[in-house]
């Protein structure tokens, strides 16, 4: 495969910032979509430091709608599309007879429809050539109260997930759902948790870089990361 290139789906977060970069750092370009326009900007910024191009498109996936035309976008920027990595999700707790509908719908969307239509738009790009990868960055899930339609979302994902690969395996196309614990970002804050010993965002881009070196021959299809020791207080 020529250069390869990506199209990173939550690139401004703390994970996908990770990805984005560590992509950079082995010379694949990079187009990086969010909703935070500032945020997206440095992260571009970062990846262009490394040494190699990203281009950042700002979009809003709980917008459906909005994917098809960010795609493309992504698609003309690099001038060719081989690798979609999703990181972007939305966690609002709730027991499901108090919960906002408007909440589950947004949750749904961004956390599991937004999957179909990015694969939809990228993936006749992607399969284009054999070497090409769909990742997810998911979670670990344990059942509790007022996680029941993020949990529901990340269920029917790895269900997807499972499915895709067998759409796209005779492409050349890997598919991969990577399921981490507690990872240091933001969005993990705690004060029973010690964020030293949570997983960190360089733990997960290092895990995608595995995936997309894998021969052709083998496609690691789920991987779960724990932390190594207890990051409770």
């Amino acid at each position: 495969m020529a250069q390869a290139k990506a199209l990173v789906v939550g690139g401004s977060g703390g994970i996908g910032n990770a990805i984005s970069v560590a992509l950079a750092q082995v010379g694949t370009e990079s187009a990086l979509i969010g909703r935070n326009r500032e945020a997206l900007a440095a992260t571009a910024e970062e990846c262009m430091a490394a040494g190699t191009n990203a281009f950042p498109i700002v979009c809003d996936i709980s917008k459906i709608s909005t994917i098809e035309a960010a795609v493309s976008k992504a698609i003309e920027k690099l001038g060719g599309l081989n690798i979609l990595i999703n990181c972007a999700g939305v966690s609002i707790d709730g027991k499901l007879h108090e919960a906002d509908l408007d909440d589950i719908d947004t949750i749904l969307d961004t956390n599991l429809r937004s999957h179909y239509y990015l694969a939809r738009f990228a993936l006749p790009e992607i399969n284009r050539q054999p070497g090409g990868a769909v990742i997810k960055i998911g979670a670990v899930n344990h059942p509790r109260s007022g996680v029941n339609v993020y949990l529901a979302a990340n269920r029917g994902v790895e269900g997807y997930a499972e499915a895709l690969f067998e759409d796209v395996r005779e492409f050349g196309t890997r598919v991969c759902t990577i399921k981490p614990g507690y990872v240091n970002t933001p969005l993990v804050r705690s004060d029973d948790l010690n964020s030293a010993l949570m997983i960190q965002p360089e733990d997960i881009s290092r895990t995608v870089l595995f995936v997309l070196s894998m021969p052709e021959t083998a496609c690691p299809t789920e991987i779960v990361i724990l932390p190594q020791r207890s990051p409770y207080r």
